[in-house]
């Protein structure tokens, strides 16, 4: 048997008794564990099990990208040149000094934060909290473990010492690193499978680079993940419902928490009961990533345990020095913007569309928008690999998130500041590859940080392509992208960098490409910032989207307007049949101006059936002289919420 083949049976300490104690001292214990994050809810909102979706006459199914679009350059993009939007840092004002305070938690010292040094921790030596407000940290004299004596008795040990034991003993192969790990979570003996992790190291790795892993990656994670009380010093506050606050970290301290996640450290975290405690945050143990159930899924987990191997080879051989921020942004209901009664112009910001490019390539510097599921990082550990989960992959800090965010709730955001990339990927989806090293060149903030900044935003699921265009649905999405957009700090527009977005919630979550383009406009009308947007190779969607945009410029259009005749085309639509035209047909005939793409065009177009470029209906010399007032019912007067 070679060393890194899986054994037949694994040995593992005898759990007769031992796992019986664990059950009745783990509030949590449970016979159903979490398998990759299989349920809808744990996908992002570019892929998912959609059979609730299908129901609907008017959903044909999710339109998920099997590939990357292309770079940027292939085409100029339409609107504002990109060059002119915003980007951190140039844009950014002077910056407060880091402190602690009620809403913020720095746990390193804040006078080390040096471009050459690693800060250092904050206080000095270990503090622990083992309560509902802190994460239960491994190393707690509170987490105790059920361990079974040479003489068949039960024996309540530290857990920490148990897990310090079973990695510095064990010269870490891929023959024992399942024993190793069930070591101390004996409980999940039966239900863990590593199989993906098997497949990276005996199909995908060459027996070279399997051997490098064990040798050098490996023992320098575990070495990592055991300085964690001399790393983490400081209890770390959970993110919860409501509370808005935030966390600084170093990278140093990130990637201790990381290395902990990976061997599965974290207590009372492998059960997702509605009566647990952490059932409304994400998983962060790292068992669902080794597990697989079919080739698909094994080819994808190990495509993503490249990045995370890539990762930690990277931060062993040479530790980051920075810091990063995770900010949980709430908004009170009456702070919202009244979006029928909004008089914002909708010229009054500054947009760019392009077809080519994407957010992580070619938004740097501006507001990067993570296309979220209210669990934070969707499918990342599982078998998601779309928008959100890619990020989370080639940027792993954003992982640590799980740690401590609680799912967000519709008046919430949260935003990550100071992520480093460390990974180029091709592909999408099932064609996802890791393919190489990416050195990050971003600046830092005065604070250790990368100027670096994403927001993750959920949009909601869908059952039928209509429901999204009623009055709720749209003020609960155009809610929750104002929410990401709008800057805590009052900064002056001058100061903000442009958001850079693209076709949030389009996948299986069933979002209307044309409607959510729409949403994110007006939201970023009303928070004063620019846009960037990215429509993932769609060019139909580019040139339906911003010539009915550059129209409603021309046209003295404000926010309020365009959301009452969103509303009007909601109340033109059929519950039950397929819609003959598109939100963007549907205003340009409100102006008296008619389209001019056919009818089996359009239907076409909803079916996913014809992604191929539509002649521009609006160019710059296009109907500018143009007076064509849109019918009196269309932004005369509110229409109201549709059922």
């Amino acid at each position: 048997m070679s060393d890194t083949s899986r054994p037949q049976t694994v040995p593992h300490q005898s759990t007769s008794h031992a796992a019986h104690e664990e059950e009745r001292l783990d509030s949590e214990a449970s016979d159903t564990v979490s398998y990759g994050n299989s349920t809808p809810e744990m996908y992002s909102d570019s892929e998912s099990s959609c059979q609730s979706l299908t129901n609907s006459p008017a959903w044909n199914g999710p339109h998920i990208p099997k590939s990357k679009p292309p770079a940027s350059g292939a085409s100029q993009g339409k609107g504002a040149p990109i060059q002119q939007l915003n980007r951190m840092p140039d844009c950014l004002p002077l910056f407060p000094t880091l402190h602690a305070t009620k809403t913020r938690t720095v746990l390193i010292r804040t006078d080390t934060i040096k471009e050459d040094r690693v800060p250092s921790p904050h206080p000095n030596s270990y503090e622990d909290l083992w309560d509902v407000e802190h994460v239960r940290m491994p190393c707690s004299e509170e987490n105790l473990y059920p361990v079974e004596t040479p003489n068949g008795r039960k024996e309540l040990k530290k857990r920490w010492e148990v897990i310090k034991t079973s990695l510095i003993r064990k010269n870490l192969s891929g023959y024992n690193f399942e024993e190793t790990i069930l070591t101390y979570n004996s409980r999940f003996s039966q239900k863990w499978n590593f199989d993906a992790l098997y497949t990276l190291f005996n199909e995908i790795f060459a027996s070279e680079e399997t051997k490098k892993v064990f040798s050098t990656v490996m023992p320098g994670m575990v070495q990592l993940a055991l300085e964690l009380p001399h790393i983490c010093t400081q209890p770390i506050p959970l993110l919860k419902k409501q509370q808005e606050h935030s966390i600084t970290l170093s990278q140093k301290q990130v990637a201790c928490l990381l290395a902990n996640a990976f061997f599965c450290t974290y207590p009372k975290r492998n059960a997702t009961q509605k009566h647990t405690q952490y059932s409304t945050y994400p998983s962060i143990n790292f068992n669902t990533l080794f597990q697989g159930f079919g080739d698909n899924e094994l080819a994808r987990k190990a495509e993503k345990l490249k990045c995370i191997f890539h990762y930690f080879r990277r931060v062993i051989s040479d530790m980051p020095t920075g810091t990063v921020t995770f900010k949980r942004q709430v908004i009170k209901e009456k702070d919202f913007p009244r979006w029928d009664k909004s008089s914002m112009p909708l010229d009054g910001i500054r947009i760019h569309m392009a077809s080519d490019g994407t957010i992580e390539d070619d938004g740097t510097g501006m507001l990067e928008v993570d296309f979220a599921n209210k669990i934070l990082g969707g499918g990342v550990l599982g078998q998601g690999c779309v928008q959100e989960e890619i990020r989370f992959l080639i940027c792993p800090e954003m992982i640590v998130s799980r740690l401590f965010t609680e799912q967000l709730d519709k008046n919430e955001c949260l935003i990550m500041t100071g992520c480093e990339r460390y990974s180029n990927y091709a592909g999408y989806a099932d064609s996802f590859e890791w393919e190489s090293d990416h050195q990050d060149k971003t600046v830092r903030d005065p604070w250790g940080r990368r100027c670096t900044e994403v927001v993750a935003i959920d949009a909601t699921r869908f059952g039928s392509h209509t429901e999204q265009f009623r009055g709720s649905q749209v003020i609960r999405e155009l809610n929750k992208a104002y929410c990401g957009f709008y800057s805590s700090r009052g900064t002056k527009r001058e100061h903000l960098p442009a958001i850079a977005t693209g076709n949030w919630g389009c996948g299986a979550f069933g979002g209307d490409s044309r409607l959510k383009a729409f949403i994110q406009i007006m939201a970023a009308v009303e928070a004063g910032r620019d846009m960037c947007y990215f429509t993932f190779g769609d060019k139909r969607v580019l040139n339906d989207v911003y010539d009915t945009y550059k129209l409603l410029k021309k046209k003295k259009r404000t926010v309020g307007d365009l959301f009452l005749q969103i509303q009007q085309y909601n109340k033109s639509l059929s519950r039950f049949f397929r819609p003959q035209q598109n939100l963007c047909e549907f205003i340009w005939k409100a102006f008296g101006l008619a389209d001019n793409s056919s009818t089996d065009e359009n239907r076409q177009d909803y079916n996913h059936g014809n992604s191929s470029p539509r002649q521009s209906r609006l160019t710059d010399d296009t109907n500018e002289g143009t007076s064509v007032d849109p019918p009196t019912n269309c932004c005369s007067s509110s229409p109201g919420p549709s059922s």
